[in-house]
């Protein structure tokens, strides 16, 4: 009688208390014991059940379970509802958010530019992470800060091994330090300078879409790999795109590639390696490619951190001095006491023929002249961490320094400010 696991048991039912006693499974005292429990409660019955022989507790087990999907009229509770995937095959569905609420304080710089005091939100992530088996899988972030739903990345997987996965999709390309580490965990607000320049200014790198590998190998040795559309953010249903300094080719692609060594020596950790690119220009600049080549590293010690990137790029122009940009960034943060990190980084980014844009690397500044040959960038900055990346609160002053020949007609600028943000993961 009690032998199927299928038996879902809805409060202690008297009829079904009395048909166990009649039978010789319960004792009239038993039963006269359960029903003075809980009505809306029924693990006393199991347990006892379980007690006497009648269900195993892998029985019992799958009864509770099955109990909770359950709704309970009679108990006045709201009913409660449960998500699951549509996809018989799918073994894991995770959802996941970040939240970033931002302050930024900035002097307009220039005759007629506007001071910047603002509160908004710099990310509202949403996203879906889904395992198909041991191999397959999808991930799929949309970011709703501006306003609008913004495609942050999304691909479909093939899990090799360890070795190697594959995804098709819109993802960040291999290249650059700061770039491809995520903006919850970077330690300053915003990212360098440098870093800007060749993701925001030049958009060589961050999000293309195409085809991704990557991979841990033996020795402390990983690698990541990309053929990806020329134009960044290149969606199949994107209308339009910021071209950059170079533009691109609508119909054509470009490649990166890393590889990456880690390591560590009793308290000492550390990781270094090499990245290369190359991608078509457009318009006026088609035919030629830009490539650049970046080189990172990362110590730790204790509580001390210090990392640092390098980065060359080169514009290949037809008839003309090829054009070349190159930046670096150093940075060292020390955290105080597990909760309180300090934060100092410095960049440097140089440009040929006024070509280091203040308003895309200076986010939200007003800058009337935006165009430089070079620019210096200062960041101070504390860090308070209420539970890890998951909750913290950031303070940062910023301090550029924009240099222009006078033979274009420019001057040198200083365009400081400060930012905060707040931040929730979940």
């Amino acid at each position: 009688f009690l032998g199927g696991s299928c038996l879902v048991l809805h409060a202690t039912d008297q009829q079904l208390l009395d048909l166990l006693i009649k039978k010789g499974l319960l004792t009239q005292a038993e039963g006269d014991s359960v029903s003075k429990q809980d009505p809306a409660t029924d693990k006393s019955l199991v347990d006892l059940l379980v007690t006497k022989g009648h269900l195993t507790q892998a029985e019992a087990d799958v009864l509770e379970a099955s109990k909770a999907k359950q709704v309970d009229d009679s108990s006045g509770q709201d009913a409660k509802v449960f998500v699951a995937p549509k996809g018989k095959k799918v073994s894991s569905l995770k959802l996941s958010g970040r939240i970033q609420a931002q302050y930024d304080n900035y002097d307009g710089v220039g005759s007629g530019e506007s001071n910047r005091e603002h509160f908004y939100f710099r990310r509202i992530f949403l996203g879906a992470h889904a395992n198909l088996g041991d191999h397959w899988g999808g991930d799929l972030v949309m970011d709703f800060a501006d306003g609008n739903a913004f495609l942050d990345g999304a691909s479909a997987w093939y899990q090799v091994s360890d070795a190697l996965r594959i995804d098709a999709g819109q993802l960040k390309v291999p290249f650059g330090l700061e770039e491809t580490t995520s903006s919850s965990k970077i330690k300053a607000i915003e990212r360098s300078a440098m870093n800007r320049q060749f993701a925001e200014t030049i958009k060589f790198n961050a999000r293309h879409t195409g085809i991704f590998a990557k991979g841990k190998l033996e020795n402390g040795l990983s690698y990541g790999l990309a053929y990806a559309n020329a134009g960044q953010n290149n969606n199949s249903k994107a209308s339009s795109l910021k071209s950059g300094t170079y533009g691109y080719e609508q119909e054509a692609q470009g490649w990166w590639g890393r590889l990456r060594y880690d390591g560590s020596k009793d308290s000492l950790g550390y990781f270094g390696g090499i990245e290369y690119g190359s991608m078509p220009m457009g318009g006026i600049y088609e035919g030629g490619d830009f490539s650049a080549y970046n080189l990172f590293g990362n110590l730790s010690f204790g509580k001390l951190n210090l990392g640092g990137e390098y980065m060359y790029g080169e514009a290949e122009i037809s008839g003309s001095a090829n054009q070349e940009h190159a930046g670096y960034m150093i940075q060292t943060s020390y955290d105080l006491d597990g909760s309180w990190e300090l934060v100092y980084r410095f960049s440097n980014v140089n440009g040929a023929d006024d070509t280091v844009n203040a308003k895309e690397i200076i986010r939200r500044a007003n800058v009337g002249d935006d165009t430089f040959d070079e620019m210096d960038q200062h960041y101070i900055g504390v860090n308070y961490l209420f539970q890890g990346h998951d909750t913290k609160l950031m303070l940062g002053y910023e301090i550029n320094d924009l240099e222009d020949t006078s033979g274009d007609g420019g001057t040198d600028v200083d365009a400081n400010g400060m930012r905060a943000r707040l931040q929730i993961l979940f």
